[in-house]
């Protein structure tokens, strides 16, 4: 949507969402009225229905894919696997903001007061990845094949054409995410796609050796003797898994659109902020509720961040353009209601947190426990946030309250 359309957009909508807060006297039509402007809206913004997302070119694959997910034997040395930040009870992520990855035991919380080395940055979910439209990955965006371009890692020869593919040949090789320092891994641990390849190598034998009915049986899909198998390989089956267990599934959202549920008043009024006043649907647009761009809002940041000494400058340290400096992925809100805590960092531990950093970032930041050089991040964070709150504008408490029920509308 164009800025001077949304701005239109939202001074008609503001004015149909003031009708409604302020309660004047209904006439026969009313409520209808207001949810056929809701309706279009959520149509006029990028609205697709779930079973239009999903897309699977390796489907049949999948059934590898998911033992391989749950397999400790994808990690080298590290004793573990990606269900072990991907569990289906913290809504596809891990329930606690910086990943706790390996050297710890059990799952979530436990897993993070047992030992486990932590990441600098809070698990994303995996809902819709890789399917229709779905081509950028990670907070920052290293992986990112979206309009015609291929940028990753493994520079102009990335392993696959899939941008779900070749964002599954990362975790593996990240240290301290599943990847343990031991005297093989020192000896390759450079930024060079020539060592990264002898981990792989090293990973596709550890897989053979320790699942070998799930090798085999990929062997046999790609009409392959087990020995030919390369961790690409293994990459398919493992996107496959991820493409059909958290593909997008209908919403009340979905059945408000096709007119087959209704939403409460309070739905109503959540959408209208949304589309609005609140001026959300700028970033939060498109088939997956976002736009696949960077932004910078001022979340507090928590742990060592991806710079060290608690700063992390986001989609900078993939390209360098001072412009990227603090910017992050605007995230997808399918099932944003489970998937908490919130913020590249996770920080935040609400959905409602979450909402009121993006206007009033100060009600969130305690200045006084933030030494020196975490207020003046924390101040450049804010001044490069202007756009972000210069969007939103000032929301009220029942505001974010009535939002966050319509943005419950996108869970299933």
């Amino acid at each position: 949507m164009s800025t001077s359309l949304w701005r239109t957009t939202r001074f008609a909508i503001s004015t149909v969402c003031a009708i409604l807060v302020l309660g004047l006297p209904a006439i026969a039509g009313q409520e209808t009225a207001f949810i056929r402007i809701l309706r279009a809206e959520v149509l006029a913004n990028g609205f697709a229905h779930a079973r239009d997302l999903y897309v699977n070119p390796d489907e049949p694959l999948g059934s590898v894919g998911k033992i391989i997910f749950e397999s400790k034997k994808l990690s080298l040395n590290g004793n573990i696997a990606c269900q072990t930040c991907h569990l289906t009870n913290f809504g596809s992520a891990d329930g606690i903001p910086n990943a706790a990855a390996i050297g710890g035991t059990g799952e979530g919380p436990k897993r993070l007061l047992s030992g486990a080395k932590l990441l600098p940055r809070n698990t994303l979910p995996f809902w819709g990845r890789g399917g229709k439209g779905f081509e950028t990955f990670f907070w920052d965006g290293k992986v990112d094949f979206s309009h015609g371009k291929r940028i990753s890692q493994f520079g102009s020869a990335p392993p696959s054409a899939d941008a779900l593919v070749t964002a599954a040949h990362l975790p593996v090789v990240e240290v301290r995410e599943m990847l343990e320092e031991d005297p093989f891994t020192r000896a390759h641990m450079r930024e060079s796609v020539k060592d990264s390849a002898a981990v792989y190598r090293a990973i596709v034998l550890n897989l053979r050796r320790f699942e070998p009915q799930a090798s085999d049986e990929l062997a046999k899909r790609l009409n392959k003797s087990p020995e030919a198998l390369t961790y690409t390989d293994f990459a398919r089956a493992l996107a496959a898994f991820i493409r059909s267990e958290f593909q997008i599934r209908p919403t009340k959202l979905e059945r408000f659109v096709d007119g087959k549920e209704s939403f409460s008043p309070e739905e109503i009024r959540g959408g209208m902020i949304f589309y609005g006043k609140g001026g959300c649907v700028v970033c939060h647009s498109g088939r997956y509720f976002s736009d696949f761009k960077f932004h910078a809002v001022a979340f507090p940041e928590l742990g060592f961040g991806k710079n060290g000494f608690g700063v992390d400058y986001g989609r900078f340290n993939v390209t360098f353009d001072p412009k990227d400096l603090y910017t992050f992925r605007t995230p997808p809100l399918f099932n944003v209601e489970k998937t908490a805590p919130y913020g590249h960092s996770g920080s935040v531990s609400t959905v409602q947190e979450a909402i009121v950093a993006h206007f009033d970032p100060l009600r969130l930041a305690n200045l006084a426990s933030m030494d020196s050089l975490g207020r003046h991040d924390f101040f450049v964070r804010m001044t490069l946030c202007s756009e972000t709150a210069n969007t939103v504008g000032f929301l009220e408490y029942d505001d974010v309250n009535d939002l966050v029920k319509f943005l419950k509308t996108l869970s299933f």
